[in-house]
């Protein structure tokens, strides 16, 4: 689906759940709801719902043969721009598992923009962690530049310490 139209609802009930629409060119929709978090431009709502839909969209799938066949070390990211309209372009990589996958690069207004978000996603990893099974250390999410050089690491201790003041605080974790 080719994207050419996004739309974003602001709850109206004092709730904190955003709809994001993304609209294709065959009026095709697909509607992401983003809930828990108080965002204050639209452009936070729209990068954090980009994300959720791309982790979605590609949870457990491979997107080519090569990926399909690959142990999940990727030998490069390649990216056209390493600035768009929108800000820097930035490339998340996810602990899964064993291994990691690399999202799609992303447009985002700042470096800072893009550290909240992996914060974000990284403190939503730990829900599904298992004691025992998984482990409870390490890097969940790292943030790299368009030319690859890695530029930050979310780990498990500061997901956790990031889970624990949102709760600290009252909001949902």
């Amino acid at each position: 689906m080719q994207i050419v139209r996004t739309e974003i609802s602001r709850p109206t009930d004092g709730r904190t759940v955003f709809e994001v629409l993304f609209c294709g060119d065959g009026d095709e929709c697909v509607s992401v709801r983003v809930a828990g978090q108080q965002f204050e431009a639209d452009e936070a709502i729209l990068a954090r719902a980009r994300t959720l839909l791309l982790e979605t969209a590609s949870f457990g799938l491979a997107a080519n043969e090569y990926d399909a066949e690959s142990n999940g070390n990727f030998d490069e990211v390649a990216v056209t721009a390493a600035q768009s309209e929108e800000g820097a372009v930035y490339v998340f990589e996810c602990r899964d598992g064993e291994g990691s996958r690399l999202l799609p690069p992303s447009s985002m207004a700042s470096f800072e923009a893009a550290r909240a978000e992996a914060l974000r996603c990284a403190v939503d990893m730990l829900v599904d962690l298992e004691p025992g099974k998984d482990a409870l250390t390490g890097w969940l999410i790292r943030i790299r530049d368009a030319g690859g050089e890695l530029l930050c690491v979310i780990d498990v201790e500061e997901a956790d310490a990031a889970r624990r003041a949102t709760e600290a605080n009252g909001l949902p974790g």
